[in-house]
């Protein structure tokens, strides 16, 4: 069979590559493949590949950030990017960088073979590097690196060997990649975990733009249904379960690329905890800044009415939350004292969002929370369960309001030693005591 040419499967999912692999060979093509941005550059210099297939949600360096590359030092390659969890908007944003063209996954053969057709046709035309656009530099604590240094920005970093006193700032050992839906917009997003060099913080990153700002509660705008970050035209929703699990494993630097959304994933932090263990924890040269909590705190919402938060003085970190509804949820009480991502994960990360059916069904008829579906919040009605049985703990709402509230704290920027107690609060009251706990801060 005669060689139609080479491509350049880039891809974390090695079912897809190798799936990809199989039909394109059997058409006559020539395939590599690359498991991250990074190896698909270094495949490029070395293979020279006529077309990449590239897709959109990689580790460390993601498809956009690769594409600029790609367009910029080898403009002759064609580009067809791929996802099963973009948007309209991605693809416009890929197509206006010089992709050939967009798929969705799950890839259907004859979409894809004849993206390849023009990809191929295009590659001729051979374009010149006047015609492609530079590569965006990444401006951190207003320290800009060109793209591709974050290895050598790593190598103060230093290996954890346990807990440490004075606790030590910590990062991911490498990227990964998490997908799912979003609960505001409905639409399929993702995110990239990456790591990053002491001092930096958490930082949200725009898949498209590489526009970012920090994690930080001074950039809440609005707690309506979650808590949503904006920034200009910067946009971080729904981020209390993935802060949570940020805080939980006390991971202080942390680069978080997204489309907008944080996925809702099953509603839990479950899928958030798996991740940053599959990627591994590091311990950083450089101590990590703990808020001591000398006097009591509380919210100075007027209209909170019944519902109370408060923090006060506490050797450790730990929240007591009251829950008081209608069958089948009555009154919850419970204390959770934290001591580790470990723990953390055995205890509050499998707890579920909840609901009731009337009120996400007027959500719904408003245009609101399109992404709360069966699979991914406990639905309640009729003063019983209605989608899911059993519940993961007898308590699970409860402990599911504890998750909440750890990931609106770590919106102040740092770990908090001091004693958190609630009743019936939500994500307004919380982050209202924040910006407190944040003005202290400030003014110290």
């Amino acid at each position: 069979m005669i060689n139609k040419g080479r491509v350049l499967i880039v891809d974390d999912d090695a079912h897809v590559v190798q799936t990809v692999s199989h039909l394109l060979q059997d058409e006559g093509f020539d395939t590599a493949s690359a498991a991250d941005g990074h190896d698909a550059i270094q495949q490029v210099q070395t293979i020279g590949p006529d077309v990449v297939l590239l897709e959109l949600w990689l580790p460390g360096q993601d498809g956009l950030e690769t594409l600029r590359w790609l367009r910029s030092e080898s403009p002759a390659t064609a580009v067809i990017m791929m996802s099963g969890y973009g948007s309209l908007k991605v693809a416009v944003k890929a197509m206006q960088l010089g992709a050939v063209d967009y798929l969705e996954k799950p890839l259907a053969t004859s979409e894809l073979l004849h993206a390849m057709q023009r990809a191929f046709v295009q590659r001729q035309l051979k374009p010149s590097a006047d015609d492609v656009l530079p590569v965006k530099p990444l401006s951190l604590n207003g320290t800009t690196r060109p793209n591709g240094t974050a290895d050598a920005d790593l190598q103060a970093v230093s290996t954890s060997h346990g807990p440490s006193d004075p606790p030590l700032q910590r990062t991911l050992r490498r990227s990964v990649v998490l997908q799912g839906h979003g609960l505001q917009s409905g639409n399929k997003t993702g995110i990239v975990l990456s790591p990053l060099p002491p001092h930096q913080g958490i930082w949200f990153r725009d898949l498209i733009t590489h526009e970012q700002f920090p994690a930080d509660v001074k950039w809440v705008a609005s707690t309506q249904f979650c808590t949503s970050l904006s920034q200009g035209p910067v946009k971080a929703n729904t981020v209390e379960h993935l802060m949570s699990a940020l805080h939980a494993y006390q991971l202080t630097n942390v680069l978080i690329t997204l489309g907008e959304e944080v996925p809702i994933m099953d509603g839990s932090a479950l899928a958030f905890c798996q991740q940053i263990e599959e990627a591994g924890m590091i311990e950083q040269d450089a101590l990590a800044e703990c808020f001591v909590v000398d006097q009591c705190y509380r919210s100075s919402d007027p209209e909170a009415g019944a519902k109370s938060i408060l923090i006060e003085p506490y050797d450790g970190f730990r929240i007591t939350y009251r829950v008081s509804y209608p069958a089948p949820i009555g009154t919850q009480e419970w204390t959770y004292e934290h001591h580790s991502g470990a723990q953390y994960r055995r205890e509050l990360a499998p707890a579920r969002t909840f609901g009731f059916v009337q009120d996400v069904e007027a959500m719904h008829d408003a245009g609101l929370i399109p992404g709360c579906r069966f699979n991914n919040a406990i639905l309640l009605g009729g003063g019983h369960i209605v989608n899911t049985a059993p519940l993961r703990f007898p308590n699970e709402f409860v402990r599911h309001k504890i998750l909440d509230i750890m990931g609106d704290f770590y919106l102040l920027g740092q770990p908090i030693r001091g004693h958190i107690r609630a009743n019936m609060t939500g994500h307004t009251d919380n982050v209202e005591l924040v910006r407190q706990l944040q003005t202290m801060l400030t003014t110290v």
